[in-house]
C-alpha cells in the first residue's frame, strides 16, 4: 500500500532520472569519441524523452484525512514548543546579555579614548587623572540564570496559549506553516518585550528592541522546521499497486487505471551577479 501522490511522483522522478542518466552517458561518450581518431568527427549519440505514457491499474484502498490527525498534530506542536522553546529562550537571553554588555564595554572604551585624545590635545602629555573602563563579566550569577529560566517558562506558557487560540480560529485545511511561524514570531516578540520590561535597569538581556526582534526571528526560524515536521498534511489516497496480487482478489470494478502522460520540458540554469558580488542561481523554463 502506498500513497497515490508518492506513486505518481516516483514515476515522474524515474523518467527524469532516465533522462539524466542518458545525458551523463552522452557526456561520457563524448570523451571516448574525442580520444579516438576514427570517430572523433562523428556526432555524439544522444536521445531525449519527448513524452512518455504510462497506463497502470491501481486499487483504491482508502482515503486518509488530515482532519483525523489534526488534533494529534496540535498536541505534538504544543509539546514541541513546551520542550524546545525554553531552551532556545535561555540560550538567547544569555547570548544577548553578553553581547549587550560587550557592546556597552566597547562604547565606554571608545568614549574613554576620545576623552583621552581631547585631554592630550588640550593639556599635553602630562599627568592625567587615573581612569579605567568598566570591564564586563562574561559569566552569569545563579540569580541571573534563575531569572532567565523563569522568563523562559512564563513566555513559553503564554506562547502556547496564544498559538492554541490561533489554531482554534482556523480550519485545519487552511493552516499554512509559514502563517503559523509568522504568528509564533509576532507573539514571541511581544512576550519577550513584555518580559524584559520587568528587569531592573541595566540588567535587561537585550540592548534594544532591534535585538528582541532579531532574537524572535532567529528562534522562530528554528521552530519553523519543527512545525514543518509536525504539521505536514497527511491527507492522501491510499492505493495498492501490486498487480500480481490484483489478479487474485481484484476485479475490474474495483480497479482504477491511471493514464499518465509525461512531457519533457527543459530547464536552464541562470547565473546572475547579485548584491555584494554574490551569484544568484535559479532554474528557468527553456
Amino acid at each position: 500500500m502506498v500513497e497515490l501522490s508518492t506513486f505518481i511522483g516516483q514515476i515522474i522522478s524515474d523518467v527524469a532520472t532516465a533522462r539524466s542518466n542518458a545525458d551523463a552517458y552522452a557526456a561520457s561518450t563524448s570523451e571516448l569519441y574525442h580520444a579516438d581518431p576514427f570517430v572523433k568527427n562523428m556526432p555524439i549519440p544522444h536521445y531525449i524523452i519527448e513524452s512518455a505514457e504510462v497506463d497502470v491499474p491501481v486499487m483504491i484502498v482508502g482515503i486518509k484525512k488530515s482532519s483525523d490527525e489534526f488534533e494529534e498534530q496540535k498536541e505534538e506542536l504544543f509539546n514541541a514548543i513546551k520542550t524546545k522553546l525554553p531552551v532556545l529562550l535561555v540560550r538567547n537571553y544569555k547570548y544577548s546579555f553578553l553581547k549587550s554588555r560587550e557592546e556597552q564595554n566597547q562604547k565606554e572604551a571608545e568614549e574613554y579614548r576620545s576623552r583621552e585624545m581631547m585631554r592630550v590635545e588640550t593639556n599635553g602629555s602630562g599627568a592625567k587623572k587615573k581612569e579605567s573602563v568598566t570591564a564586563y563579566n562574561a559569566s552569569f550569577t545563579d540569580e541571573q540564570l534563575e531569572e532567565f529560566g523563569v522568563s523562559a517558562k512564563q513566555i513559553t506558557e503564554k506562547i502556547i496559549a496564544d498559538i492554541k487560540n490561533y489554531l482554534d480560529t482556523y480550519n485545519y485545511d487552511l493552516v499554512k506553516i509559514l502563517d503559523l511561524s509568522d504568528e509564533f514570531i509576532r507573539c514571541l516578540e511581544r512576550e519577550i518585550k513584555r518580559d524584559t520590561a520587568t528587569y531592573k535597569k541595566g540588567m535587561s538581556p537585550f540592548s534594544d528592541d532591534d535585538a528582541v526582534v532579531s532574537a524572535s526571528k532567529y528562534i522562530g526560524n528554528l521552530m519553523f522546521f519543527e512545525f514543518k515536521k509536525i504539521m505536514r498534511s497527511n491527507a492522501a489516497v491510499q492505493v495498492d499497486i501490486n498487480t500480481v496480487q490484483m489478479n487474485e482478489y481484484a476485479t475490474k470494478d474495483c480497479l482504477m487505471h491511471i493514464k499518465l502522460k509525461v512531457k519533457e520540458q527543459d530547464l536552464s540554469l541562470i547565473v546572475e551577479e547579485g548584491e555584494n558580488g554574490r551569484e544568484k542561481r535559479y532554474l528557468s523554463l527553456s
